[in-house]
């Protein structure tokens, strides 16, 4: 499965156009962000894979296995070179504006989830949020709304 949804985002990535934005794609796409997010502090807890996993379920209404299932394949696009492009890339031209800002809060619950914001972690989501197409304020209103929540 990873191999098809990896071949549908390199052909779109090559084409110079939107890859194939099919709901399994997106959800991916959307993981291998937090996760990479989450890696950042080179400390990639089980708290924050935890965190990932919870909030993959909600957001994307899976059941504890699909969930856990997703960001097991998320943990696997290490494995391929230019993923975080790849994923970034989709995300920008796949998701709705929304939808990329839901990705972002995504990612700031993950970097909170361990009790304490690593400053790579912040640094590394800032520039995800601009090659998402959002902006510095998107990231800091993203940031404030999560700290908020607590």
């Amino acid at each position: 499965m990873l191999e098809r949804i990896i071949e549908a985002l390199k052909k779109g990535v090559a084409k110079n156009a939107a890859p194939a934005a099919g709901a399994e794609v997106k959800r991916l796409a959307a993981a291998a962000l937090m996760i990479e997010a989450a890696r950042r502090d080179n400390d990639f807890a089980e708290d924050e894979r935890a965190a990932i996993t919870r909030i993959v379920g909600e957001h994307f209404d899976l059941s504890a296995d699909d969930a856990k299932a997703l960001v097991d394949l998320a943990e696997q696009r290490q494995k391929v070179p230019f993923g975080e492009t790849i994923f970034t890339r989709t995300v920008r031209d796949s998701f709705t504006p929304e939808e990329r800002k839901d990705v972002l809060r995504m990612m700031w619950q993950v970097a909170n989830a361990d009790g304490q914001l690593h400053r790579l972690e912040g640094v590394m989501i800032e520039r995800l949020a601009v090659e998402i197409g959002l902006t510095k304020a998107d990231s800091e209103s993203a940031r404030a709304e999560v700290t908020a929540k607590g």
